[in-house]
């Protein structure tokens, strides 16, 4: 029976790869840096980079997900697995396929409350620890990624009034005298020179020319939200394989969910992306690489802390966020309200289904 947690926590790996990966590279699709095929292959290379890191990094959301919610810790009968990955999986299994975006913290958050509240009752519910670590995290987290990614897009703009570029390349024999005034840094080695500049003063400094473009912080931006949402999920995934107390190392089951996650990021992360990247707001580079650095630093920021904050509430509020630095009407708000909605009843769903189906294994 030791396989038996093993294979629930793939599962649900499985599931959150084709929902979350939707996260990092949607904004690659949107503005058209990569079409859906690149961009997962993108996504799910990241995924398992940071699953493999969570099992170093972030052990203290493992602690969070399998000791904070009750006053006595969850036991490892079958009915709990059972209870928790069923109610999870059919919620996440719903959604994907209606290309929702939800969080996989709030389905296993909910599930496990609700085998609690038929295992222990109310009152063995430690409710400040939820509120602490889970509500106020999921309840300010878009908030702030929406001021944050409002923020940094009005930077951006103001920095594109420069069009910068630091390009290495030959220098040209003859210089444009009005080039040479926009340079703003030259670093000659034999013929080659690091400049600098803006964009079209390299052009014209420069031959044979080697920039880091908008497009390539804007794939690197993709690539680190890819690891950041696994590095926070893994571990909340990993804790429900090891309620059961299976012989299997942590290793195994880390290693188990980072090749599910990463097999479900690549052949079914499609249709939650196309939600994000097509009906909430248009996107270009500009406001994909700022919402991308804010749900990396969030996300990263929040899976090192133990805090267990979800990668959609934190990619919604960025995005919406980019919607309404450009202006309200940017923002498509009846598939930001489907979406808010789908949030609100994720915990209550999956709560409920866990309650039904504990209530029933326990008495069988």
């Amino acid at each position: 029976m030791a396989i038996v947690p093993l294979l629930g926590a793939a599962l649900i790996a499985f599931l959150n790869g084709a929902n979350d990966i939707s996260r990092g590279i949607a904004t690659l699709v949107g503005a058209g840096v990569r079409n859906y095929r690149k961009a997962c292959q993108l996504g799910t290379l990241g995924t398992i980079i940071g699953s493999a890191l969570s099992f170093w990094l972030a052990q203290r959301m493992v602690e969070t997900f399998t000791k904070s919610w009750a006053s006595h810790p969850l036991n490892s009968s079958p009915a709990t697995l059972l209870s928790i990955v069923t109610a999870a999986a059919l919620w996440l299994i719903v959604v994907t396929w209606l290309g929702i975006p939800v969080s996989t913290t709030h389905s296993i958050v909910g599930a496990i409350i609700g085998f609690h509240l038929v295992y222990g009752g109310w009152e063995k519910i430690l409710w400040g620890n939820i509120a602490a670590k889970v509500f106020l995290p999921l309840l300010f987290s878009p908030l702030i990624a929406l001021v944050l990614s409002w923020s940094l897009y009005r930077a951006f703009v103001t920095l594109d009034r420069v069009n910068p570029c630091l390009c290495i390349g030959e220098t040209a024999d003859q210089l444009n005298p009005e080039a040479q005034g926009e340079v703003i840094a030259l670093v000659p080695a034999r013929r080659l020179s690091l400049v600098l500049s803006s964009a079209q003063a390299c052009r014209q400094f420069l031959r044979h020319q080697v920039g880091i473009t908008a497009d390539h912080l804007h794939l690197f931006s993709a690539f680190l939200i890819s690891v950041a949402r696994a590095l926070n999920d893994a571990p909340k995934i990993a804790a429900t394989g090891l309620l059961a107390q299976s012989p299997l190392s942590q290793p195994v089951i880390f290693a188990a969910v980072a090749l599910a996650m990463g097999i479900g990021s690549l052949i079914g992360g499609r249709r939650v992306t196309k939600t994000l990247a097509e009906k909430i707001t248009p996107i270009d580079n500009r406001t994909g690489l700022s919402a991308n650095l804010t749900i990396s630093l969030l996300v990263s920021g929040c899976a090192n802390l133990g805090l267990p904050v979800s990668t959609t509430h934190v990619t919604g509020g960025a995005i919406v966020g980019i919607g309404t630095a450009k202006g309200t009407k940017s923002v498509y708000w009846k598939v930001v309200r489907d979406i808010v909605m789908a949030w609100c009843v994720t915990m209550p769903v999956c709560g409920l289904l866990s309650a039904v189906i504990a209530f029933v294994a326990l008495r069988l």
